[in-house]
């Protein structure tokens, strides 16, 4: 799973999906695994909008889960996330668009924010005093700063 607007302007094709990478410089060859995208799923991503930020990658082959690589439990479909409910990013973004991606991956701690001071149909999270996210920030039209996921 990843953010659609990773995805923009870009053949599946031609990326490469990493697992197991903490330093985008090194090779760390026993911890890494390099796949191939076969198949991906948007959920109708609307960029103008920023709605939907969300695709499923089908890899080329099953990944070796290891200390470095595991699976993440996902909320049922259609399930709620609370207002309040806490949760993490964590992503080698960029700061900006058009800028270098970090070398070692980012995380920021947010909160999931009411429903009225978010976009219908989307999780809103707050990021107290600053602005972040994996590929694609910006703020709910509410004015708020926070990530629109």
């Amino acid at each position: 799973m990843s953010a659609a607007s990773c995805f923009r302007n870009q053949n599946p094709g031609t990326v490469t999906v990493v697992l197991g990478a903490y330093d985008l410089r090194r090779r760390e060859r026993w911890s890494r695994q390099v796949f191939s995208i076969s198949s991906m799923s948007e959920n109708g991503y609307d960029p103008q909008q920023n709605l939907n930020d969300l695709v499923l990658l089908q890899l080329d082959r099953e990944a070796n889960l290891t200390s470095s690589v595991d699976t993440l439990a996902l909320p049922l479909q259609n399930a709620m996330v609370e207002a309040g409910t806490r949760c993490q990013v964590a992503g080698w973004g960029t700061r900006r668009s058009g800028g270098r991606l970090s070398r070692f991956p980012r995380f920021v701690n947010v909160t999931v924010t009411p429903k009225d001071q978010c976009r219908p149909n989307n999780v809103c999270t707050g990021v107290l005093a600053r602005r972040g996210g994996i590929c694609n920030v910006s703020a709910p039209r509410s004015g708020k700063r926070g990530l629109e996921r």
